[in-house]
C-alpha cells in the first residue's frame, strides 16, 4: 500500500516538488549537494550539482512526464546546456568533466534514447570535453525512493492511519501540526539508540517521506501549510539529531534541504499575495469578517518574517518598502485573536520598524499590550486565550463549530506573552506607557513553560518540563527592566546557532515562543 502511494505521488508530481526528495536520495548515496536550482533563468540547464565520494562532479536536469520526440525537441536546448556548458561554482574544479543525468518521473521513448546515444557517441568520437548523458526514469526513481525508506515505513496501524490521513487530505485546510509531529516522532524519530548510521538514515527518510506526504498541499498550492510542515520537520530533525548525539556537520545537508523548502514556499506565498487585490479565498459567501481578518494577520506576519530573514541571510537585500506599505494599508484588518497571534504581530511590528515606520510600530505594540492587559485582567470575562489555542480553535469556538467550547474565564489574570511585550516596549523606550500601565500589569500573572531539555523547544507537545508563574513587582525600576530586556548572557547556544529556524518556528508553534527567543529575534 505504501509503495502504491509513493508511486502515485511520483507520477503525479512535478519536477520542483520531487527535487528535494531526489536531492536527499543523492545525499543518502554519498553525494554532497553543491547547488540546487530555484528554477530561474540563467541556470544553464543544471537543476542540481553534486560531488560524489570519488570526487566526481554530477549535474542533473529534472523533468516531468514522458519524454517523446516532441518533448525532446522542446528541451534539447536545455539538455545541450547541461552537457556542454561547464559548471559555474566557486568550489568546482572546472577542468574536470562532470557526469550528466536527465531525470524524469515518466519514461523516455526509444527514439529519444537513440538520439541521446548518438549525441554521446559523437561527443566521444570528436573528443569534445562534454559530459556523458545518462537517463534516470520513473522506474529507477521509484526503486530508489522505496529503498530509501528502509525500516521507517509506518508499521503500526495507528501510524499507517496517520500516513493515509495526510496523504488523502484535500490539501486546502490548515496543517494539523499536532498530528504531523506525532507521525514524525512515532514513525521516524522514535528510536534514538545507536548506531549513528540508523539516526542518519532516519533523517534521510524523513525528508523523502514528508515530500510525498505533502502532495495534496502541493497540488492545491497551499503554501502556508507547506511552510508549516517543512518548519515542523526542520525542528523535528534538529531535536532528533541533538538527542541522538549527532554533530551538526552530520545532518546539515538534509537540514539545509528542508530549510530551503521553508523559504521557497514563503516566497511562493509572497508572489501569490502581491499578485492579488484582496485576501478572499474560496467561496466569498463563506468568507469575511473574523476569518478574513485572521487570514490577513497571518499572511502579513509571515511576509514580515520572510523579509527579515532574507535581509539577515543577505545583507545586500533590502526589505521591500512595498511590503511595509502593504501592511500599513491593511492595519485596520488585523485581529489579535489570542496569544497565539503574537508571533504574527511581532513580525509586523519588526518590519514596520525596519522600514522606518517607527511610530506606527510603537503604536501597534502599545495597542496590543493594552488590549492584553484589559482583556486578561482579573475582572474580565472576555479573556484572550493562551498560545496553546490556535486561531482555528478560537474560530470554531466563536462560531459554535465544535462541541468543546472554550472557557475564556480560565485565562483571567494571567498571560504567557505580556512579559515579552513589556520587554519589547522597554527596548523601544516606551517608558511613559509602562509607567501609566504598570499598576494594571502588576495584577496579571506572568506564565511560562520551560522544557526539561533545550532541544525539546523544537517539538509540539511535552510531558516533561516546568510550569512557571509569578506576579510582577508592584513597583518596578526602569533601570532593572532595561538590564533584563537587553541581557542575552544566559541564552542557550542552541538558540543562537538556530536563530534562522526559530524565526519561523515560533510562527508554526507559538506556544514555544519565550522571553529568550524573542529577545534574540528582537
Amino acid at each position: 500500500m505504501i509503495e502504491r502511494a509513493i508511486e502515485n505521488w511520483l507520477i503525479n508530481t512535478n519536477e520542483r516538488d520531487y527535487q528535494t526528495a531526489y536531492c536527499q536520495i543523492l545525499i543518502h548515496s554519498g553525494h554532497k549537494i553543491l547547488y540546487v536550482s530555484s528554477h530561474r533563468p540563467m541556470e544553464q540547464g543544471k537543476d542540481i550539482i553534486t560531488i560524489d565520494w570519488n570526487e566526481d562532479y554530477h549535474v542533473y536536469q529534472l523533468k516531468t512526464g514522458n519524454i517523446d520526440l516532441k518533448k525532446w525537441r522542446e528541451i534539447v536546448g536545455e539538455v545541450k546546456e547541461l552537457i556542454e556548458l561547464p559548471i559555474i561554482h566557486p568550489s568546482v574544479d572546472k577542468s574536470k568533466i562532470p557526469k550528466a543525468h536527465l531525470v524524469t518521473n515518466g519514461d523516455v521513448t526509444d527514439e529519444v534514447r537513440i538520439q541521446i546515444d548518438q549525441i554521446n557517441e559523437d561527443n566521444i568520437r570528436k573528443k569534445r570535453n562534454y559530459a556523458y548523458l545518462e537517463i534516470v526514469n520513473a522506474k529507477t526513481l521509484l526503486r530508489e525512493f522505496i529503498n530509501a525508506q528502509g525500516e521507517f515505513i509506518p508499521q503500526k496501524l495507528e501510524d499507517f492511519d496517520l500516513f493515509l490521513e495526510f496523504f488523502l487530505t484535500k490539501g486546502t485546510d490548515f496543517l494539523d501540526k499536532e498530528k504531523f509531529f506525532n507521525f514524525l516522532n512515532s514513525t521516524i524519530f522514535k528510536d534514538i539508540s545507536p548506531p549513528k548510521s540508523r539516526s542518519l538514515n532516519a533523517i534521510s527518510s524523513s525528508v523523502i517521506i514528508v515530500s510525498y506526504l505533502l502532495n495534496p498541499y502541493q497540488i492545491k498550492k497551499n503554501y502556508f501549510a507547506l511552510f508549516e510542515a517543512w518548519t515542523c520537520l526542520c525542528g523535528a530533525i534538529l531535536r532528533y539529531a541533538n538527542k541522538s548525539g549527532l554533530i551538526r556537520a552530520e545532518m546539515i545537508d538534509s537540514y539545509n534541504l528542508v530549510f530551503a523548502e521553508i523559504i521557497r514556499n514563503l516566497i511562493l506565498l509572497r508572489e501569490e499575495v502581491l499578485g492579488r487585490k484582496d485576501f478572499l479565498e474560496g467561496e466569498w459567501l463563506g468568507d469575511g469578517d473574523l476569518i478574513y481578518r485572521a487570514r490577513t494577520t497571518i499572511v502579513l506576519g509571515v511576509l514580515g518574517a520572510l523579509e527579515i530573514h532574507l535581509h539577515e541571510s543577505d545583507e545586500t537585500y533590502i526589505p521591500s518598502s512595498g511590503i511595509s506599505d502593504f501592511i500599513k494599508s491593511n492595519l485596520s484588518l488585523l485581529w489579535f485573536w489570542g496569544e497565539s497571534a503574537f508571533p504574527y504581530f511581532f513580525y509586523i511590528i519588526k518590519i514596520l520598524g525596519f522600514n522606518r515606520e517607527i511610530e506606527i510600530a510603537r503604536g501597534l505594540l502599545c495597542d496590543l499590550t493594552l488590549i492584553l492587559i484589559q482583556r486578561n485582567s482579573l475582572m474580565s470575562h472576555a479573556c484572550l486565550p493562551n498560545p496553546y489555542f490556535s486561531v482555528n480553535d478560537i474560530l470554531q469556538g466563536i462560531l459554535k463549530l465544535t462541541r468543546d467550547e472554550i472557557d475564556f474565564d480560565q485565562f483571567s489574570g494571567s498571560s504567557y506573552t505580556l512579559r515579552t511585550m513589556i520587554l519589547m516596549l522597554v527596548r523601544r523606550g516606551n517608558r511613559k506607557f509602562l509607567e501609566k500601565s504598570w499598576r494594571n500589569i502588576s495584577h496579571i500573572q506572568f506564565k511560562e513553560f520551560q522544557p526539561a531539555c533545550i532541544e525539546d523547544t523544537f517539538t509540539w507537545r511535552l510531558d516533561i518540563g516546568k510550569n512557571c508563574a509569578e506576579f510582577p513587582k508592584a513597583t518596578q525600576s526602569w533601570s532593572d527592566l532595561g538590564k533584563e530586556a537587553n541581557d542575552l548572557s544566559c541564552l542557550p547556544e542552541m538558540y543562537k546557532v538556530n536563530k534562522a529556524l526559530l524565526r519561523f518556528f515560533i510562527i508554526t508553534c507559538p506556544h514555544r515562543s519565550n522571553l529568550q527567543i524573542i529577545g534574540l529575534l528582537d
